[in-house]
């Protein structure tokens, strides 16, 4: 297979017959310098990247939208755009940051005014932002202990984390495994099971410890990630899906909705992606997606078996969200922050994201990994019920009758396969980790799970769809 290699690129002055043993197809062929599959922050990231320096280039996304993992509808009774996907960064995430403040999207601080609390199976207690409500002093220190070796193994793990006799031990136990190893039952420990959901929508028993240390690690480590003045959860935006939206205005033509990828045919002189109706052919691919879609689609050849072994043990999590809007911000008046939390596995998080102005109140309750098995095999009003029921349990009956009511459950959406960053499955990381980012002949990886920094982040999306684009473009050149 030739495909030859365009500078401008275009439409072929003539269609291209597809024979297959049912009926023959007219597809258009369009030729591109490069052609990516994934229309989130990622794929239009890298592909922007590329067009600016001067390439031709192809988007093409099976949903009827741009954004993946940012969803962002009109809330009729406030009367602008919610998220039902990530929303939230940190200034030391500067490529969003710049993308935000390029296509003027609203960036909020976090309020975080009051005291939070936290749910213990049936009883709640209220207490100051930096503590974990309910626990006692000796539980704290317990925690508080096992947090700092959290740290100091952040410390131990070399720069290629899979690298070591270190790595190895970790690899080839789960994060629930290395947590019990060090915690006796109780809240300390349960408190630290809680950061494979909250983070990455994963259980403490699917996930490599190494895997999530490492992914911890490149994040900032939690203490970063949950800090609400100046860290990961500092800022969100309203409307996080206008960021994809304004890059794929810039990208005027160059993006194809509705057009799943049903097939690649590689080689070393390039590539072809066919869509239902398209003949894409390119001299670079790069895969914006997560693994589990990567696997639905045919290959010719099949990709290298190691390829397509780490796919296979490349799975999501899962990530609900909720999004409630109320006449005014009634715990606010309680002294509480909205911030919920709880160590029985009830619901991941709870936060006020109205901001400091008097207005509606607006909370957001998340519910990853464990969280998550409990309100997406519900059906109808059932998730509705569950989750107001919590919300009333943490901050009071007033949260029984909201004015209006959102659920997104992404596992439940037919091309997101689950949670915002796939994950390693113990004994994978070793294996696999110093080939992860390689490319297959002209064939590249993007999306947040390919990141080494703020992986699972918009951010780290963008990075990934940023070094896709650098290795193509530090190809061409050599």
């Amino acid at each position: 297979m030739t495909v030859p290699r365009l500078c401008g690129g275009g439409i072929a002055s003539s269609p291209q017959s597809l024979t297959s043993s049912k009926e023959t197809v007219m597809k258009t062929v369009i030729r591109r310098d490069t052609v990516v599959i994934g229309a989130g922050l990622s794929g239009l990231y890298a592909a922007l990247t590329l067009k600016e320096a001067g390439q031709s280039v192809a988007v093409i996304e099976a949903r009827d939208r741009v954004g993946g993992l940012t969803l962002s509808p009109q809330s009729p009774w406030l009367g602008r755009r919610i998220d039902l996907g990530g929303q939230w960064v940190s200034q030391k995430h500067t490529r969003i940051c710049t993308l935000i403040r390029r296509y003027s999207v609203p960036l909020i601080r976090q309020f975080t005014a009051g005291e939070q609390v936290c749910i213990h199976d049936d009883k709640t207690f209220r207490g100051p932002l930096t503590t974990i409500p309910g626990m006692s002093e000796a539980d704290f220190a317990e925690y508080t202990k096992a947090f700092d070796k959290l740290y100091q193994t952040f410390d131990a793990l070399p720069a290629n984390p899979w690298e070591g006799e270190l790595a190895a031990k970790l690899d080839l136990m789960t994060y629930d495994s290395w947590v019990r190893e060090m915690l006796p039952p109780g809240l300390a420990r349960n408190a630290l099971l809680r950061l494979p959901g909250a983070y990455y929508g994963v259980m403490p028993e699917e996930v490599s410890a190494l895997e999530l240390l490492q992914k911890l690690r490149g994040c900032g480590g939690p203490r970063f990630m949950s800090d609400m003045e100046t860290g990961g959860m500092s800022e969100h935006m309203w409307g996080s899906q206008a960021v994809s939206e304004g890059m794929a205005g810039d990208l005027a033509g160059d993006v194809f909705l509705a057009s799943p990828a049903r097939r690649v045919e590689w080689s070393g002189s390039g590539v072809v992606v066919e869509t239902d109706t398209t003949r894409f052919e390119a001299a670079r691919l790069v895969f914006a997606c997560a693994p589990a879609m990567i696997q639905q689609i045919a290959f010719s050849p099949a990709l290298p078996a190691a390829r397509r072994l780490l796919h296979q043990r490349f799975p999501n999590g899962r990530n609900t969200k909720a999004v409630i809007a109320y006449d005014k911000p009634f715990w606010r008046k309680k002294g509480l922050s909205g911030r919920v939390i709880s160590t029985s596995g009830s619901v991941t998080a709870v936060l006020d994201i109205g901001g400091a102005e008097p207005g509606p109140g607006v909370l957001i309750a998340l519910f990853s990994g464990k969280a998550a098995l409990r309100v997406d095999p519900l059906e109808g009003d059932a998730r509705r019920k569950a989750v107001l029921g919590l919300l009333a349990q943490a901050l009071g009956s007033e949260a029984l009758e909201p004015q209006e009511f959102h659920l997104q459950v992404w596992a439940d959406e037919e091309w997101s396969a689950g949670a915002s960053s796939p994950f390693l499955i113990p004994g994978q990381l070793t294996h696999y980790g110093a080939g992860l980012r390689a490319p297959v002949g002209p064939i590249h990886w993007a999306g947040t799970h390919m990141a080494t920094e703020f992986r699972g982040y918009m951010e780290g999306a963008l990075a990934a769809g940023e070094a896709a684009a650098g290795q193509i473009l530090a190809t061409d050149k050599a």
